[in-house]
């Protein structure tokens, strides 16, 4: 007999069971996690075939394709991206090869890896074009419906469902991991997920990972008064243990069907797993839903109109009001005071004597200066932590730090982690910068994070101001952070540096500190193109030191540009070194002077954290 097609099966009044964990099941038979498990399709096509074969005969109604990771941006990680249309073909194949007349096949799709905009540099469309690249082939091949599973963004998660929505007519399942709190790990709630995924019509709403059986329930009793539309529920099988170096999951398959049954019973239609459910858990979830009574579902939901659930969130409701801009930091108060700020760059060391550190500071101390900027890991070279001198600088000097806080080191869960250390030890002022690649400095062969880059950084610290976590959901007392960004207005991109300091002013920017600057009318020219803003700007000033350092900051550091005339300046100095940084101080002192009518402040760098030269700069103006 012909089977149903999926829309219609999808309606039945009896359970209908998917699959599990496609990855740790692959995992389990030797493949270890340093590789792609979806280039299995093509390379060991019968691996992939037992692993489905195996939770069909347990009694999956639902087959997933092994392309979770199948996207550009995943394969790219691998070097296998030009394999993306044969892995998708293999997978199909395999899928339905093993569902036959009696099974049916969910073409997965999982997230891209990569954060969307605003917190990281992917765009919308671009997201929007790998998404649909993947839907093509999938509905292409023959599958019966789609998976969308992995996901925490709900704007990307929605991304996907329009990009499958406007390839296939196929039916959509989409699937949101929470945490214990029943939140994404970007704060979106199951209200939120429902009302976004009713507006996109999609066919199937559900839970897939994350958490185990036990959260998985907790979130049920919160979902199901939510729509009327079915409900998928793929749970892990428990949290996992690094045992004997294997990933191992503790969650036995009787208490998997266990639950199974409550799942059912409280209002669930699909059933499956996710992470560590194998074939046997599958089996034991397949025997409770032949025993359990569909029909006596629970009524023990949580209230959804109750003020704990009502309260929305996303808002901030029922925090304390955000400190004002002027009382968050010495720095904040001077800038709203419109007082003209001077800071001192100094580099921090690369090994662990901070002597020549601490004199420095000692310097801008009795110089009267009254911040210094602490670079962190700058041209990518390891140095001492810049917010751990900036903790030290805090509590041992009258003087108040900006430390750097580059993305390209941490990932968002150490971004927010040093940050709330930053908070405790009552460091408030954060320079948001993306970071050089690790290939150009003194370990190139560092991994680079980047989860977010600058203007998701300063989207987080705008969060984290509002009391607000990752995704916008309440942590509590707001921070009072004070956030500045980069800017280069020498660059020769103009149309980049301006598009995206525009979202960095987007994501809350406070004040902006420039690259060092030595043309003022090539300055003028780039806000003239850019047009009025309305917060500080403090200017970058780099004391020239000899013809060599002029040549390398022009050449070798990103960013930088320094005119002909004023290497002609220094080249006169010839191999006279007073001379050279007496010309050097001249340069960067007509620089402030016809500056200093138009920005907020300076940021003036101690050349190889010559700290007297600064302070010459500064105390001549």
């Amino acid at each position: 007999m012909k089977k149903l097609p999926l829309i219609e099966f999808l309606k039945k009044e009896e359970p209908i069971i998917a699959d599990g964990g496609m990855a740790t099941s692959l995992y389990d038979k030797g493949f270890y996690i340093n590789r792609s498990f979806e280039e299995l399709s093509l390379v060991e096509p019968h691996a992939d075939f037992e692993v489905s074969q195996g939770f069909k005969q347990a009694g999956a109604d639902l087959i997933s394709t092994n392309t979770f990771n199948a996207v550009l941006p995943k394969l790219e990680k691998h070097g296998i991206q030009d394999s993306l249309e044969d892995i998708l073909k293999a997978s199909v194949k395999i899928a339905k090869d093993v569902a036959q007349d009696d099974a049916y096949v969910l073409g997965v799709m999982g997230p891209l890896g990569l954060v969307l905009e605003p917190l990281g540099p992917l765009g919308e469309e671009e997201a929007y074009s790998h998404f649909e690249t993947t839907a093509k082939i999938l509905d292409r091949e023959g599958i019966d419906g789609f998976n969308l599973v992995g996901f925490h963004d709900l704007n990307e998660l929605s991304i996907a469902v329009k990009a499958v929505k406007a390839v296939s007519k196929l039916p959509v399942l989409a699937h949101m991991g929470i945490q214990e709190n029943l939140k994404t790990s970007y704060g979106h709630s199951l209200q939120n997920f429902v009302k976004r995924m009713e507006s996109l019509k999609v066919d199937v709403v559900g839970l897939a990972g994350e958490v185990g059986p036990s959260g998985m329930l907790s979130a049920l009793n919160v979902l199901r008064p939510l729509t009327e539309l079915p409900i998928s529920l793929l749970p892990n099988a428990g949290m996992p243990r690094y045992v004997n170096d294997q990933y191992i999951y503790l969650c036995n398959p009787d208490y998997m069907g266990k639950y199974a049954k409550r799942f059912l019973q409280a209002g669930a239609n699909i059933v499956g797993g996710h992470c560590g459910v194998s074939d046997a858990h599958i089996k034991a979830v397949k025997n409770s839903a032949r025993v359990a009574s569909v029909s006596e579902v629970s009524q023990t939901f949580i209230n959804i109109g109750s003020s704990q659930s009502g309260v929305d969130l996303a808002n901030g409701n029922g925090q304390e009001n955000p400190v004002s801009f002027a009382e968050r930091s010495k720095l904040s108060a001077a800038l709203s005071r419109g007082e003209r700020v001077f800071s001192v760059e100094i580099v921090p060391p690369k090994g662990v004597d901070f002597v020549k550190f601490h004199e420095g500071c000692e310097q801008l101390q009795d110089g009267g200066v009254k911040f210094v900027n602490i670079p962190d890991g700058a041209r990518a070279v390891a140095r001492m932590s810049s917010l751990a001198l900036a903790t030290y600088v805090q509590r041992h000097f009258d003087i108040e730090p900006i430390p750097h806080l580059t993305t390209r080191d941490r990932n968002l869960i150490g971004l927010q982690s040093d940050l709330l250390g930053c908070h405790v030890n009552h460091v408030r002022n954060i320079l948001a910068v993306t970071g050089d690649p690790p290939k150009l400095g003194n370990c190139p062969g560092a991994t680079a994070v980047y989860d977010v880059d600058a203007i998701g950084l300063t989207h987080i610290l705008s969060n984290m101001n509002a009391g607000l976590d990752l995704g916008g959901g309440s942590f509590g007392k707001p921070s009072t952070f004070v956030k500045g960004v980069a800017l280069n207005p020498t660059t020769t991109n103009w149309e980049l540096e301006i598009r995206r300091f525009k979202y960095k002013i987007e994501a809350g920017a406070d004040f902006v500190i420039t690259q060092p600057i030595y043309s003022i009318p090539a300055y003028r020219e780039f806000f003239d193109r850019l047009g009025p803003i309305d917060i500080p700007i403090i200017m970058g000033i780099w004391p020239l030191v000899s013809l060599r350092n002029a040549e390398f900051l022009n050449n070798e550091v990103p960013g930088v540009v320094v005119p002909d005339w004023a290497l002609e300046q220094m080249e006169k100095a010839g191999s006279n070194k007073e001379e050279a940084v007496k010309r050097g101080v001249e340069i960067a002192i007509k620089t402030m002077e016809e500056a200093k009518g138009i920005v907020s402040g300076f940021q003036v760098s101690a050349p190889f954290n010559r700290v007297d030269v600064a302070l010459e700069v500064i105390h001549a103006l």
